[in-house]
């Protein structure tokens, strides 16, 4: 082998070595979002379980931390949820605002004790079981838990937030 031919070849070889050293973290980095987890938020606090009254629904805003393809955007609220203290075993009921038929806000009638939806008269239960209208299931429930004590003295009603597929009898999360 020539001299000028191995000069050539080594300095390919090194190109190709300095080529793919720059591509891999640059493609890396580029394609982070599309390997990103896009499973949720877990358990996040709703309200002080002592601000629940027994028996009567409360709506709690939830709010996160969001991140959008290279963006985070600090705690804001993504949704609603009614919480509602069984008076006997002080458990707690998590249900879902949105209603299942077209995703209009969910509202409570405490003189019914029920929840009725505005939009298109959709009636449910004091559990969010479907009475009557156009929703094709009941209310969506939502896991929550309380904690215990914080470094307050605070138990909070933490919710599992997720909302679903409208205007279909089968709940179906949305991704």
């Amino acid at each position: 082998m020539e001299r000028r031919t191995f000069l050539k070849t080594c300095a390919g070889a090194i190109h190709s070595l300095i080529a793919v050293a720059v591509t891999v973290p640059a493609l890396r980095f580029l394609l982070a979002p599309l390997r990103a987890s896009r499973t949720g938020h877990g358990f996040l606090r709703a309200a002080p379980f002592d601000s629940l009254a027994a028996g009567r629904p409360t709506r709690a805003t939830i709010t996160a931390e969001r991140w959008d393809a290279y963006m985070h955007h600090p705690p804001s609220p993504i949704g609603s949820v009614w919480l509602t203290r069984d008076p006997q075993t002080q458990d707690v009921r998590c249900l879902q605002v949105i209603c299942p038929h077209l995703g209009c806000g969910i509202e409570s009638s405490p003189d019914r004790n029920a929840f009725f939806c505005p939009c298109h008269a959709s009636e449910f239960d004091a559990q969010g079981r479907r009475r009557l209208g156009p929703s094709p299931r009941d209310m969506d429930e939502l896991p929550c838990r309380v904690t215990d004590p914080d470094e307050q003295g605070l138990r909070w009603v933490e919710v599992q937030y997720a909302e679903f597929q409208t205007g279909v009898p089968a709940k179906r999360p949305l991704v």
